[in-house]
């Protein structure tokens, strides 16, 4: 009878070994929702009464000149109402640091500038985007934190920490992917588990 125990035990403490993986963290359900691209000033709870804000590149010294730096406006109907004075405050702002990069292999900060009842706000760092935003709690704001930390939003879901949110990365040199992560709400990012990641030519 012995004999034949021990396999059905062993068996048993094989599976249940198997069972145990991530239990806290499934990854077979994975996040559904897709995030839509039209966004405007009332997809975000910002931190204070800002009547608009828009995010640009700063003009450095290596850039070709132009007239338009301003790469998202939220939103257009509002930038449309704005007084002179008001908009005189938003072009009177540059920024040398930005929470964001573009023009690799170049640096030029992506920063933000936010427009108070009198006065302009530059959001010149990833700190000064969390202080902005406040908590992590719109879909807006989620899609614009990762991406500032080198992530895309692909499909997100809401939970009670933040979001569980499948996100694309590129390192602009070679390999690009998705991952699974959390994001809680005081913007600490916590990559899950690599869902799949790929070779590629070339670099940025």
């Amino acid at each position: 009878m012995m004999q034949y125990l021990s396999p059905i035990i062993f068996l048993s403490i094989l599976l249940l070994g198997c069972g145990s993986d991530d239990i806290s963290e499934p990854t077979v359900n994975l996040p559904s929702e897709k995030h839509e691209e039209s966004v405007t000033l009332s997809s975000f709870n910002l931190s204070d009464e800002y009547i608009y804000w828009e995010i640009r590149v700063g003009n450095m010294s290596h850039q070709e000149p132009t007239d338009d730096r301003v790469i998202a406006k939220y939103d257009e109907e509002i930038y449309s109402n704005l007084t002179p004075t008001e908009i005189s405050l938003l072009e009177s702002i540059d920024s040398v640091t930005g929470f964001d990069a573009q023009c690799a292999p170049s640096y030029c900060p992506v920063f933000g500038v936010a427009l108070l009842s009198n006065s302009a706000v530059a959001i010149e760092s990833k700190q000064d985007l969390l202080r902005f935003f406040g908590d992590i709690d719109t879909v807006a704001e989620l899609s614009r934190w990762i991406s500032s930390n080198n992530y895309s939003l692909k499909k997100y879901e809401v939970t009670d920490y933040g979001y569980r949110v499948i996100a694309s990365w590129d390192n602009n040199c070679g390999r690009r992917g998705e991952d699974l992560i959390k994001v809680f709400k005081d913007g600490t990012i916590e990559k899950i588990k690599e869902l799949s990641s790929e070779s590629y030519n070339g670099c940025v």
